[in-house]
Parts: structure tokens; sequence; C-alpha cells
């Protein structure tokens, strides 16, 4: 995957050194940065070199990394590795630093995206054995400007001002190995900046803007570099030796959209107090989770029909996980979603019930699922996406709902269940039980005939449809349904066949 590896190398050029663990010379340093990058497939070229007593130059540096259709270089500019006498060695970099993309699209017309990197002041030592090498970093600031895109369809003046940056960088990146590289490393950043503005070609098309701050920013990873070839599949790099895994955290976040058209305009904020992240792609596949903090949103503008609204919730989440590289075995995929204490704006509540009938309460959902599958091709190759009629490439064998959880208005829903699948006619039929519970729906019924909101014949319905497939519970206002699903197609509701 070229953004994959783009992205990847991107880190790796950003890292750095340390305390001493044994001598480590310049030349060993300018060593290990042409092994690494060349694990990525990149091909380095530069105008010379120049010895400085302890220290070598390599001036005019640029690498570059085939992409499909394309290729895309990096522009280092000079690289010094300068001995410190203290058996740590100092890589001073270019303030600098440029990346162009260019791609061939499928009409045969070129297009070029590109931005700079500046970098000021920014300190890198490594240390150790070529064996066991270390890097320190330490970057007040990292920017990235001078956005450039262009192409047949793209006018000359894009209408897009962008502008990301990074303050006070720092960490540190350990790799292991020769033949097999190995890293573990942990970085803290105490700020991250993105703003974006754009404007139509004309009044009419309007202008927005785009803002996101974060602070207090942490992570830990650890992975492995294998031989990475132009145009890998993400399972194909797995294959190759290439895994990833790591986690983080935030603090604070914030942004912010403006939207302003001849139709109206739109404005949403939102913010959180903190985060945590993680992520990992290896053997078992790819995944990726987090949940975010004391969140509040806030939304408003012409182009809403309702005065503005703001909405808080304690609590964000979700994860997945699902494997890459196929395999005749089944393997585990999960997926889940939490949303606890939604608080939902009074004016809107106001709206839906003036008389405040209803309980007011945050509203939680909770869904948590998982099972295995059978993946019998490689679905982030190019080849499958462009065969035309990729298909489906695998089968599901079981499904189980660990958790799942509704509670709004002074009703609660709960449930559990598992499942089998059988794939033998090229169509999943399940099998299993899914176990629910309904805490407070009659009297939540009951309110909404009140409210006007259903009417008492759609009610009546209603109760009959869940004497159907529901009984009463142990507690009050409480029904309980346990729903079965046979492998000869039937289905029973609490021991009685409905189908």
């Amino acid at each position: 995957m070229p953004f994959f590896r783009t992205l990847t190398l991107t880190s790796a050029l950003a890292l750095a050194a340390g305390p001493a663990l044994a001598d480590i010379t310049p030349s060993e340093v300018w060593d290990d940065w042409q092994s690494l990058l060349a694990r990525y497939g990149a091909d380095l070229t530069f105008d010379r070199t120049s010895n400085d007593g302890d220290a070598i130059s390599i001036i005019g540096l640029s690498a570059a990394i085939p992409v499909a259709d394309g290729a895309s270089v990096w522009e280092l500019g000079t690289l010094t590795f300068a001995d410190n006498g203290d058996g740590t060695v100092t890589v001073d970099m270019d303030d600098e630093l440029t990346f162009t993309l260019s791609v061939t699209g499928p009409d045969g017309e070129d297009g070029i995206v590109g931005f700079t990197i500046r970098q000021p002041d920014a300190k890198l030592i490594a240390s150790g054995t070529p064996d066991n090498l270390r890097y320190d970093f330490d970057y007040p600031t990292v920017e990235m400007t001078d956005f450039i895109m262009e192409g047949p369809e793209v006018p000359d003046d894009v209408p897009v001002d962008f502008d990301f940056t990074l303050s006070a960088l720092t960490g540190f990146v350990e790799f292991t190995g020769a033949d097999a590289r190995s890293y573990d490393s942990e970085t803290a950043l105490d700020l991250l900046s993105l703003v974006m503005n754009f404007r139509g070609e004309t009044p009419e098309e309007g202008s927005g803007a785009f803002s996101l701050t974060m602070k207090d920013l942490t992570q830990t990873t650890r992975g492995s570099v294998g031989n990475i070839a132009p145009n890998m599949s993400l399972a194909q790099l797995i294959e190759a030796g290439t895994t990833q895994i790591g986690s983080g955290t935030h603090g604070e976040v914030t942004y912010d959209i403006i939207v302003d058209t001849s139709d109206g305009s739109f404005q949403m904020a939102a913010a959180a107090l903190s985060g945590e992240i993680s992520g990992a792609m290896d053997k078992n596949g790819i995944s990726y989770g987090g949940t975010t903090n004391d969140v509040t949103v806030s939304i408003g503008g012409s182009t809403i029909p309702l005065p503005p609204m703001t909405f808080r919730m304690a609590q964000s989440g979700g994860a997945f996980s699902m494997p890459l590289v196929p395999g005749d075995d089944p393997q585990p995929f999960a997926l889940s979603f939490t949303m606890v204490g939604l608080e939902i704006d009074d004016m809107l509540w106001g709206m839906i019930d003036p008389a405040g009938a209803l309980p007011r309460d945050p509203i939680t959902l909770l869904v948590d699922t998982g099972g295995n599958v059978i993946v019998s091709q490689d679905f982030t190759a190019p080849e499958f996406a462009e065969s035309g009629t990729p298909g489906i490439p695998g089968s599901i064998e079981d499904l189980n709902v660990n958790a799942l959880q509704l509670t709004i208005a002074g009703a609660e829903l709960t449930g559990d269940g598992a499942f089998t699948f059988d794939n033998s006619t090229g169509i999943p039929t399940p099998a299993g039980v899914a176990n629910l519970m309904l805490s407070g729906g009659n009297g939540l019924l009951d309110k909404l005939v009140g409210m006007g909101l259903v009417q008492e014949e759609q009610a009546m319905g209603a109760r009959m449809m869940i004497g159907l497939f529901a009984r009463p519970g142990g507690g009050e206002d409480t029904l309980q349904s346990t729903i079965e699903l046979k492998e000869d197609g039937s289905v029973l509701a609490n021991g009685q066949r409905i189908r």
C-alpha cells in the first residue's frame, strides 16, 4: 500500500537518539539509514559526499519510492553525521524537506501532489551499536506547508489553504537486529494543530474553514520492518515480516467547522477532554480501537431550521479487528461500539416532549460482537478491487453477540447471543440462540400514547406482537425472550415455533 509505506517512512525519517550504550561511528549510522530506507523500497541518490574530520555529509540526497502508476520522492537535502566524541552521533538534517507524489491516471494524464516539511532546530542523536541502534529526537516544531496539487481537472490556483503543525515532538526509537529489524519507540507531543480554509471559485459556491487541535499526545509502538516491495498489499506486508502494535493517549481535543454559502451557513464545534487509541497490524490482521471522554458538540447555522443545539456525552468509543492474510483455518474478528451518557439538548427534548413526560436520563448504546471468518482471498491486493467482479473474499463461520444494551427514556434493552453459519449452499445460514430482556418498555409505550406520538390502536398492535416473542420477566415491567434459529430453518420464540 503506497500510503502505508509513505507514512511509515515519514515516521522513520523523523526518529532519533540518546544515551550511549556503546561507541557508534558516523559511517555506521549512515549505513543504518541506507539499510532502513532500502527496506521501504527506496532508491537513494545523492550528488556527493564530504568528510570533515569526524563528520560525514551526504549532499543532495533524495529517496525515490515507487508506487502504483507513479513514484514518490523525498528531497532530503544534506545529511551530516557528526561524531560527538562520547560514543554518540548527531544526525543533522536540513530545516526543509520536500515530498512529491507523481501518478498517471487511467486516462494517461499526469497528476502531482506535494508539500514541504519545515523542522527548524531539530535534534537527532544516535547511540548504541549497529545491531542495537537507538535514535533520540527533539523537534521543537514540525510544519507541513506549501501544499500543491496539479492535474488536468485541478485549477491553477487550488482554493485550499492547508497548515499542519506539530509542537514539541520528543521521543526515541530503538532498532535491534540486522537481517530482521525490530523496533520499539515512545513519542510525546505537546500540540497538534491543523487548519484548512477553502473558498469557491464564485461567491455562490461560498467558503469554509476547518480547524483541529490536540494536546498532550503520547504513543508507544513496537514492530518489525520486513523487506517491502512496490505495490505490496497489507497481507503481503505482514507475510514479509512488517508488523506494528501501538497505543497512545491524548488530552484536550477541539475542532471547528464553518461553512458559508449562498444557501446559508453551518457551524459545528466539538471538544473532548481526553482519549485513548490502540492499533495493530500483525499475523492476526489489522485492529484499531479508541475511546473519547467528556465530549461536547454544538451545531447551528441558518441551514438548520432549529436554534443552536448542544449535545454532551460521557464517553464514546469503538474497536474493530479483522484478519487479512488468506488461509484455510478460521480467524477471529471483532466489532464494538460504545456511546455512554449521551445528553440531548433540552430545546430538542422540549420540541418532542414539552410536558416533560419522558425521563430525560442520558442515553447509552453498547454493541460488542465477535466471531470467526475464513479469508480465502487477499482483498487488500490491488488486483482484487480491479477484477471487475471481486466477489466475497471468504465466509463467516460463527458470530457472538457478547453484549447489547440500549438505555433511553426510562427503558432498557439488553441481550446477547451466539450463532454458527452453514456455508454449504453458498449463502450463510445461521443457527443459534439470542437472549433479550426489555425493562420499562410498556411504561415507555404508555407515555408515548399519552403524548399523542403513538395511537392507542398502534400500541395495542405492538403489545400483541411483543406477546408473540416475549414472556414476563422477574421484575416489574420486564419482558424476556429467547429466540432460537434452528439448522432446518425453523425459528422458535421461548420454545414456541413461530416459523
